[in-house]
């Protein structure tokens, strides 16, 4: 009984974890150009889009950096440019555009703006940890252009954290706490190494002497172990794979041929169209669960789409 009552609870809580998110709008592909769909598939920006970004965890989406759309209240507004990425400063989440030279950072709930100085192709946060005291101290590290960096302070006035621009930025993580203990770069052909405080540590002649001086480093820390970690290296994605038993909006009928999904819809004339569903879409929130059918796409994340709730304008099924 416990054991069950458990199970119970269980599912009570993740349902409604998961109804905190349920979005009214979303995007939607037709032919191959987005529009957004609300709740009662009513179409609310029609399909003419080439290209989404998807902005927070699925807060806005900007379309042709023309305009952005809230899909929580379903406004809309003109985009401040070209959306490059997001950022936490002083834990508050800001989004980055670029207008011709210029760079701004927005906060699109609060409209709070800070205008920067310089522009910017990426701005990623980092956390530096003194292994002494574990106290942690927040960075930003910011791109300007091809292998051409700057380090800030985590402030709303984002100020110069050292001394020039540099290239090539990594950092020192202790394999056995996961945190980064040491931040270095290259300046004037040399390695530097800085500490959480941004004190140089270490200055190389080259990676390959950094490399072979990793456990004096740890030595320093009472680390077992550094390794280097590359900041500028690409995350390798993982395709995901479909749940054995998908929950898939009402039109469709979802089967198995040969341990093989297959996912049917019927069309306005009743001819059967099989799909192909994917878990790969990635616009810059990581990925989304969705169908494509032809050049149509339906998102069917349930962290904000309901079981079984169509999110497209039936107007558009051909």
């Amino acid at each position: 009984m416990k054991k069950l009552l458990f199970i119970i609870i269980s599912l009570f809580l993740i349902n409604n974890i998961s109804s905190q998110y349920e979005k009214k709008y979303m995007p939607f592909m037709h032919n191959n150009l987005w529009g957004i769909v609300d709740s009662t598939q009513k179409t609310i920006v029609e399909p003419k889009y080439n290209d989404i970004r998807i902005l927070g965890e699925l807060d806005y989406i900007s379309l042709d950096d023309e305009l952005i759309f809230d899909l929580e209240n379903g406004t809309q507004q003109n985009s401040l440019g070209t959306f490059e990425t997001e950022v936490f400063v002083n834990e508050q989440r800001f989004y980055l555009f670029n207008n011709n030279n210029t760079s701004i950072l927005i906060d699109l709930k609060s409209n709070e703006e800070i205008s920067l100085s310089l522009k910017y192709t990426n701005l990623q946060n980092i956390t530096l940890t003194n292994p002494n005291t574990g106290i942690e101290n927040e960075y930003i590290i910011g791109q300007l252009d091809y292998d051409n960096y700057i380090l800030l302070k985590n402030t709303k006035k984002l100020p110069v954290a050292i001394t020039g621009r540099f290239s090539e930025p990594d950092l020192l993580v202790d394999e056995s706490s996961e945190k980064n203990l040491f931040f270095t770069a290259i300046k004037n052909s040399k390695t530097y190494v800085y500490d959480a405080n941004l004190k140089i540590v270490n200055i190389f002649l080259n990676e390959d002497k950094l490399r072979e001086n990793l456990e004096n480093l740890a030595k320093k820390t009472n680390s077992d172990r550094l390794r280097l970690k590359c900041f500028t290296c690409p995350e390798i994605m993982d395709n995901g794979s479909f749940n054995e038993d998908p929950l898939l909006p009402e039109i469709f009928e979802v089967s198995y041929k040969l341990n093989r999904l297959s996912v049917v819809y019927k069309n306005k004339e009743g001819e059967k169209i099989e799909v192909n569903p994917y878990q790969t879409f990635e616009k810059g929130c990581g990925y989304l669960d969705g169908v494509t059918f032809g050049k149509n796409l339906i998102f069917t994340d349930f962290r904000y789409v309901k079981p079984k709730k169509l999110m497209f304008p039936k107007e558009y099924l051909d």
